[in-house]
């Protein structure tokens, strides 16, 4: 009797054990990780973060972007790791993934000012008439990069490591409109200061009616990057990654063209400058430069 109990007990005590590792077996048997064939695309949830932040503190600038530091090119299209862009793997083998980041940006944009209608307030100086002074800016870029990560883990939880090369372009050219012109009766009309005038001495005033660069600026260089995804479901998995870069940048000259009023040849004039022979510059860190949370779904 007694040991029939004691053998009750054990088998008791072993059943939660069994189905526990009954579940266990069915759990890895069900869960899947990405193997080779597979395709993998992602999406970059910063800015929901970022939307989110804004949506609840009303704080325009909130962001979650320095998982991985500051923004280093922040005046310039985000060439390494762009917010919106096409993510993508390729599972060469179980371990092995192939890798590739794309993403473009064209954006226009018009700055836009009221100055007084110099030709209305001529004939009537009580006259409230308005003229639409214009900035006109537009910008265009890309980026692509191409590389390879190695993969290890242990069930849901997979980390990596990797190089990836880097190769971006960016334009940028800015026109400016005046409502009033230049007359040789109103030989410095009421115009909103736009750009950085280069003074010409033999021009009652000089006005800057354009920006302009010839070709693009170019950016080459090489990532190396460590990163975990973490599967949330088969095949679905939410990733952190940050990155080192060496990152050069290669610029291209840079013209201005612009108007004023010759008195000695009583005629309105244009002229272009040369305002930048072009910059280079070299940009080593992890600033900005990668850090990310992402999703991948694998297929």
């Amino acid at each position: 009797m007694k040991r029939t109990k004691i053998f009750a007990l054990m088998l008791l005590l072993a059943l939660p054990a069994g189905i526990f590792a009954q579940d266990e077996a069915k759990s890895k048997k069900s869960f899947e990780l990405p193997k080779a064939g597979d395709i993998g695309l992602g999406i970059d949830v910063v800015p929901l973060f970022r939307y989110a932040g804004n949506m609840f503190n009303q704080n325009l600038g909130n962001t979650l972007n320095v998982f991985g530091g500051t923004e280093a090119l922040d005046e310039k299209i985000d060439i390494c790791n762009p917010d919106v862009s096409i993510m993508g793997k390729y599972m060469l083998t179980d371990q092995i993934a192939l890798r590739a980041n794309i993403g473009v940006l064209v954006r226009t944009k018009a700055n836009r000012s009221y100055q007084p209608d110099d030709a209305a307030v001529a004939l009537n100086p009580l006259s409230e008439a308005q003229v639409i002074d214009t900035e006109h800016i537009k910008r265009a870029g890309g980026s692509i990069s191409l590389g390879a990560e190695y993969r290890r883990g242990y069930k849901r939880i997979q980390g990596y490591g990797g190089a990836d090369l880097i190769y971006g372009f960016e334009s940028k050219n800015i026109t400016y409109e005046y409502g009033n012109a230049i007359t040789n009766i109103n030989q410095e009309p009421s115009r909103t200061v736009l750009g950085t005038p280069m003074d010409v001495d033999y021009w009652t005033k000089t006005y800057v009616t354009g920006r302009y660069y010839d070709g693009n600026t170019q950016y080459v260089g090489l990532g190396l990057h460590v990163g975990v995804e973490i599967f949330l479901a088969s095949h679905v998995s939410i990733g952190g990654e940050v990155s080192l870069y060496a990152l050069g940048e290669f610029g291209r000259q840079c013209y201005q063209t612009q108007e004023g009023y010759n008195p000695t040849t009583d005629q309105v004039e244009t002229r272009t400058e040369l305002v930048s022979p072009g910059n280079t510059a070299f940009t080593f860190g992890t600033d900005n430069l990668g850090g990310k949370l992402y999703m991948m779904f694998y297929f």
